[in-house]
């Protein structure tokens, strides 16, 4: 095979194509060509410097008619990220392919009796251990952990109020002690889950999004102009529970789970109108893991700003429910993951 250096190629088209193979099972160059717009020539070219430093394999198409056999793109299965969900006691740990599929979940049972440092720490032996045993054949591209609050990587501080245990226990040198050698990618789960959910919005990179989170505990969310989500000052924005909504009440005192979802999606109405009101946003991504059907409170929630606040069809943003089996918080930090992967080993090629 021909040696091509990726460097010689676009970034963007790289991406393009990488992300376009990752998204089917098996794809052939010239779908690839038709779903990225860039010409057959360039995606081969891309294609077999991606084979080259092994981050894609290619099958031999089956074709019962005479003719040449195309051959078939697919991610390598072996190349697998660890997620590490810490949003509450509950820790999971969730292996994620590069198709952002779940290969293995590990809970863990949280022991009352021990300090929270000493449980945090059997759960990442735990997990260390499981990835030693049984992924040694993987290559892993690096741990990804979702936490319930702001993350801020140059002072390696967290501020977490749902589980303010983390925000003492100094995250990153605790997980660098189990996984000493591969990237850490820390983030809020609401800013990451947001990195993913935008991709279901069409040209989501021209738009600005608001993404609403709803969650038992609290409801946290994230602002992303352009494809990018917005940090903020202190890495706090989107932090939509926190505001204050009706008579000195915040959304978070006033959205509970014993409450009817009639009255959550009103109290929730008042603080997605003053959105639109505030910034006009194209689109709104709400996640309603507390219902089973997600859809219906959305449904709920664009008939009450019609109603209630006299806003035409034609005024909202699009509302969509974010849906998948898979938490977007672990697909979207394994986006993360995957793009620093692919960009070291383009740009670390002698």
């Amino acid at each position: 095979m021909e040696n091509i250096n990726l460097r010689s190629i676009r970034w963007e088209s790289i991406k393009s194509v990488f992300l376009s193979i990752a998204k089917s099972e098996k794809t052939s160059r010239a779908d690839i060509s038709a779903d990225t717009d860039l010409s057959l020539m360039t995606v081969g070219k891309v294609a077999d410097a991606l084979m080259n430093i092994e981050a894609i394999e290619q099958y031999k198409e089956s074709k019962n008619s005479a003719g040449r056999r195309a051959g078939l793109l697919s991610i390598k299965q072996n190349i697998f990220s660890i997620i590490l969900d810490l949003r509450t006691k509950d820790f999971v740990c969730c292996l994620m392919d590069l198709r952002l599929n779940a290969m293995k979940k590990i809970p863990y049972s949280y022991v009352d009796s021990m300090p929270f440092c000493e449980n945090l720490d059997r759960f990442l032996d735990t997990v260390s251990s499981f990835v030693s045993t049984h992924m040694s054949d993987g290559v892993c591209i690096g741990v990804g952990a979702a936490i319930p609050g702001s993350y801020i990587p140059t002072t390696n501080q967290s501020y977490c109020r749902d589980l303010p245990e983390l925000d003492t226990v100094g995250l990153a040198q605790t997980i660098r002690k189990y996984f000493p050698n591969l990237p850490l990618e820390i983030d809020s789960a609401y800013n990451a889950a947001a990195v993913s959910q935008i991709q279901q919005i069409r040209d989501y990179k021209d738009k600005v999004i608001f993404c609403w989170c709803v969650t038992e505990n609290s409801i946290r969310g994230a602002i992303v102009p352009n494809g990018k989500v917005l940090h903020g000052a202190h890495h706090s924005a989107g932090d939509f529970g926190s505001v204050v909504v009706h008579n000195g009440a915040t959304l978070n005192s006033l959205v509970k789970h014993t409450n009817s979802p009639q009255a959550n999606a009103a109290a929730l109405v008042r603080s997605i109108h003053n959105a639109i009101r505030l910034a006009d946003p194209d689109a709104i991504i709400l996640e309603c893991p507390m219902y089973e059907n997600g859809e219906d409170f959305c449904n709920l929630v664009r008939n009450m700003l019609m109603e209630e606040y006299s806003l035409s069809a034609e005024m909202l943003p699009e509302i969509l429910v974010a849906t998948g089996d898979v938490p977007h918080a672990y697909r979207g930090i394994t986006m993360q993951l995957r793009e620093n992967w692919l960009h070291e080993r383009i740009f670390s090629q002698g």
